[in-house]
């Protein structure tokens, strides 16, 4: 596996939409050490997430959403993207944000979730795309690795927007957890439909639009309060 390869497919993109949250969050930006350091932690999520895919692949059940759109029913395959895959894959990327990055002193606004919970799926797309390097060339593989991580800040940015909300508020933080991981692993396992369609990948592609614009209104709005209090 030639250094080239790998910087091109994972380096290259996390640097690129690293760069792109930073300067979202430039007005107020987060430390790039706690900013690294939630990525690090994403890509430990990802090394455990794998780990329960490989035990729940003893049952007979590979969850790749490749191998399983060919050989289950699009019914079937939604239900195992909604019910196992979509959520799954949301709360390893939570764990690493709740017990860490929400514990940051500079955790002090509410679109700090929406940063932290992007650093931290930035990580996890990362070591997601580790394993595509093998099976994916070309097009397809630099494709893959620039959009992933954007997929997966998209969704963690829902649960990571619900639970700073409540963290900064000092409410209990269940609810707001729950309900945020739910509704990101429903918008995940559903993209998966709808990206392994080449009928339906239009409506996948309007679905991370749909949740991208309410990311960036939310950034540009705490952007634009913070303007108006230094004046």
């Amino acid at each position: 596996m030639s250094i080239t390869l790998i910087f091109s497919a994972i380096i290259a993109p996390a640097l690129f939409w690293t760069g792109y949250f930073y300067y979202k969050d430039r007005f107020q930006p987060e430390p790039l050490l706690k900013f690294g350091s939630a990525y690090l932690l994403g890509l430990a999520a990802g090394f455990g997430c794998l780990k329960v895919y490989d035990l729940l692949s003893l049952t007979g059940l590979a969850l790749d959403p490749e191998t399983l759109a060919g050989s289950l029913s699009r019914w079937s395959f939604l239900a195992i993207n909604l019910g196992i895959i979509g959520p799954l894959e949301e709360l390893f990327k939570f764990l690493p944000f709740f017990l860490v990055a929400l514990r940051f002193r500079e955790f002090n606004e509410k679109t700090d979730g929406i940063i932290y919970a992007a650093a931290v799926a930035l990580g996890f797309a990362s070591f997601e795309n580790l394993g595509y390097l093998s099976a994916l060339q070309g097009f397809d593989l630099f494709g893959r690795a620039f959009a992933s991580p954007l997929t997966h800040a998209v969704f963690a940015s829902v649960w990571g927007y619900s639970v700073g909300c409540a963290f900064l508020k000092k409410k209990n933080l269940i609810l707001p957890a729950l309900v945020g991981i739910l509704l990101a692993g429903l918008c995940h396992g559903l993209f998966n439909l709808l990206t392994v369609s080449s009928k339906l990948r239009f409506f996948g592609a309007l679905l991370i639009l749909g949740l991208w614009i309410w990311v960036i209104l939310k950034l540009e709005g705490q952007k634009s309060k913070k303007r108006s209090d230094a004046c």
